[in-house]
């Protein structure tokens, strides 16, 4: 393989997603309200699944722990962009120590970077757990994670107000935050993959017992992907918090959890082109099949509720048949091209 070769294929994946973010901007900006709606839904969607996919595509361990990382982003945004005069009556009964939170406000930018360093945060103190566990003991943790995340959310009302809604969020999340920050994500999770550290941690993938007799710290290599992928998380947190302007601790659990889970193994889980085509044609799926669900293509006749999340669900069982690995499987997007005779032979 020629270096010209090389670096193509380095930076041919990357490029074609970015372009396809910027392709799916653009068909948002030309579209109506509800194509802009979907559109930068499911951007925020990307930016959560490419990060999910930098911890579970190169370390093989499926996390369902990712929403309590985007809930810290969203709640973090929350207390920065919420109007001081509105927190001070919303938390009138903030604890002593944390009453600073009542005072502090920052930008959409500032707020989005800090909602990734607080995931990381949580990120940090949970990666010693990640370095030790792995196969299904790892995925049950994570598991055990986003549980103990809605706890706190839920249980903490003079700080996160429970189950009532966080409100007074201004809107901030345009089309262009969201497919800038999602093509920003991308290129971080693939500069990963390539990295030293990604590809020993895929090979710990393949064969664990022959890459820890290689020397390979999986454990490292695992807690630095873990910590890595928490940031866009948090991000996603964000912006999901600056598009919705409310929620409450429900907004982010299984439901959501399941929703993105859908959307990578869909795609495939080991490619960081198929969790970005899962997030945006699960996101598609999502939104047609609510319509029928509502009447919207039934002439006002509504289906039972539910019936949507059925149909996903289905939809999901037969491809794990059909294609267990999803629809990319490990195949990541390049550019068609013609086999020479000499490659072929």
């Amino acid at each position: 393989m020629t270096n010209s070769t090389r670096i193509r294929r380095l930076f041919e994946t990357p490029i074609l997603l970015v372009a396809l973010m910027g392709l799916v901007a653009l068909i948002a900006v030309f579209g109506d309200p509800t194509i802009t709606r979907v559109t930068v839904q499911a951007l925020i969607a990307v930016v959560f699944v490419a990060g999910l996919s930098l911890f579970s595509g190169n370390s093989g361990v499926m996390s369902f722990g990712h929403v309590g990382f985007m809930a810290i982003g969203a709640y973090t945004t929350a207390y920065l962009t919420i109007p001081v005069n509105l927190k001070s009556s919303m938390f009138s009964d903030l604890p002593e120590s944390l009453g600073f939170l009542a005072t502090i406000h920052a930008p959409f930018p500032i707020a989005v970077l800090v909602g990734g360093l607080a995931a990381a945060v949580l990120a940090l103190v949970t990666a010693p757990i990640m370095a030790r566990l792995g196969g299904l003991q790892a995925g049950i943790a994570t598991l055990a994670l986003l549980v103990i995340v809605f706890t706190v959310l839920n249980s903490w009302t003079d700080v996160t107000r429970g189950s009532s809604s966080m409100i007074g969020l201004p809107k901030s999340t345009t089309i262009w935050w969201a497919a800038g920050i999602a093509a920003l994500v991308i290129v971080m999770a693939w500069a990963y993959k390539t990295s030293r550290s990604g590809l020993q941690l895929q090979a710990s993938r393949e064969d664990y017992l022959a890459a820890t007799a290689s020397g390979i710290a999986v454990g490292r290599h695992r807690a630095f992907a873990w910590v890595l992928s928490s940031i866009p998380v948090g991000f996603a947190g964000a912006l999901y918090a600056g598009f919705l302007t409310t929620f409450n601790s429900r907004t982010f659990f299984l439901t959501l959890t399941f929703s993105f889970i859908v959307m990578i193994v869909l795609g495939g889980y080991l490619s960081l082109s198929g969790a970005v085509i899962g997030a945006l044609g699960v996101s598609v799926l999502q939104e047609i099949l609510r319509r029928f669900q509502d009447g919207a293509f039934t002439g006002g006749n509504s289906l039972p509720a539910g019936i949507a999340d059925l149909i996903l669900a289905a939809v999901l069982l037969f491809v794990l048949v059909k294609a267990p690995l999803g629809l990319m499987g490990t195949r990541e997007l390049r550019l068609f091209r013609k086999r020479s005779i000499g490659s072929a032979s």
